[in-house]
């Protein structure tokens, strides 16, 4: 178990310097399920093999209390720390987001209870990406869900941007991919 320990530390401290750094920057409010459901496949996968090839061995009782624990201290974490943003509208007509040093305190609490909860529980970090998928997952659409309550005109422009941002995207692949049929 201790590789899969290591690999969720590593990847879970990763992600998390990543993610608290794009927080704390002024960014477009934009709301990608994509990626934060790969996290949470992820993290499930993780925990799937503890189980299947690391014999992690959990009671019932024990999922069922250090599981909700889980499971509501990344809610809880989530939307408190989408309620630390400061929300405007920009020379284009976006509505911004930031979070400040209350978003960082409230990521590095919740972790903190996460990982100690999960030391208790599994004895490792294997939830610890899991965690995060969930946490980012709830918090992501509470930021969009307080900034359409608070500018809801302008977040229509943020919804045809991030639309057409996949459209976009869209199509560059498949340029790309006729440009290499063409070569072949």
């Amino acid at each position: 178990m201790q590789n899969l320990d290591l690999t969720n530390l590593v990847l879970g401290a990763w992600l998390l310097v990543v993610v608290i750094r794009r927080q704390l920057a002024p960014k477009v409010v934009r709301f990608k399920m994509e990626f934060f459901l790969l996290v949470v496949v992820l993290g499930a996968a993780s925990v799937g093999d503890a189980f299947n090839k690391q014999h992690l061995q959990i009671t019932a009782q024990q999922a069922v209390l250090f599981g909700g624990l889980s499971l509501v201290s990344a809610v809880v974490f989530a939307l408190l720390r989408a309620w630390s943003y400061r929300f405007w509208v920009n020379t284009d007509g976006y509505v911004m987001r930031q979070g400040n040093w209350l978003t960082l305190v409230l990521w590095l609490v919740g972790i903190g209870i996460h990982l100690g909860v999960d030391r208790l529980w599994t004895g490792s970090s294997v939830t610890l990406m899991l965690y995060l998928g969930v946490t980012l997952l709830v918090q992501r659409g509470y930021v969009w869900w307080r900034a359409t309550q608070k500018f809801p005109a302008e977040m229509r422009t943020n919804a045809a941007l991030q639309t057409r941002n996949r459209y976009d995207k869209r199509q560059d692949r498949q340029k790309q991919r006729r440009e290499r049929r063409g070569k072949n």
